[in-house]
């Protein structure tokens, strides 16, 4: 899976052999284009996703290409997962989230316990990424709540990658995603 801001903008690198396969760095070539599929967005939209697909030349593997704005594997879009995950860490329950966001209060139960339970990971990643970005970015003191101070570092790595980047047009759940590889709720679990 690679995720990128601007499909358009990778299809074109992509074509030109300019992608890199995140295996192996030899260049990716197209291979045709993923399973179609319906992402709902943020405010109930549907949005009808075809991602292109790419093989590496040096070692065979294949990579979807997806939008920074969409998770794999999943029927909603990262910046509705996103909201969802910071409503609860800010202490809301499951269902009031589902039901603002007129989701089913499982599905939101699932993106919360897997958020809960890969919380420590969450954070590593989003460390590692801020003191790779910008040190100073690191978000000084610990928030209440395992959630909440696991999605600090994450969002402050997003906005120092906007800053360092110039990337003002991805959103920073978007960013986050990139950030996460796509695994904001596919991380192993603490422990």
């Amino acid at each position: 899976m690679i995720e990128v801001f601007d499909t358009t903008a990778a299809r074109s690198a992509l074509a030109r052999r300019m992608l890199r396969c995140p295996d192996c760095g030899q260049p990716l070539r197209p291979w045709g284009r993923a399973r179609a599929r319906t992402v709902r967005e943020l405010g109930g939209a549907l949005l009808a996703v075809i991602p292109d697909r790419a093989r590496c030349t040096g070692c065979d593997a294949t990579h979807v290409v997806l939008d920074a704005g969409l998770l794999p594997r999943r029927a909603y879009a990262a910046g509705l997962i996103g909201q969802a995950l910071v409503a609860a860490a800010r202490g809301r329950g499951h269902r009031r989230i589902a039901r603002d966001l007129d989701v089913p209060g499982g599905t939101v139960r699932g993106w919360v316990r897997r958020a809960r339970r890969s919380a420590g990971q969450l954070r590593a990643a989003g460390v590692q990424a801020v003191v790779a970005l910008d040190p100073d970015a690191l978000p000084a003191q610990a928030r209440p709540g395992q959630l909440a101070y696991a999605l600090d570092a994450p969002g402050a790595a997003a906005m120092a990658l906007g800053d360092r980047f110039g990337v003002p047009h991805a959103s920073p759940r978007a960013r986050v995603t990139v950030l996460t590889r796509g695994r904001l709720l596919t991380l192993p679990p603490d422990g």
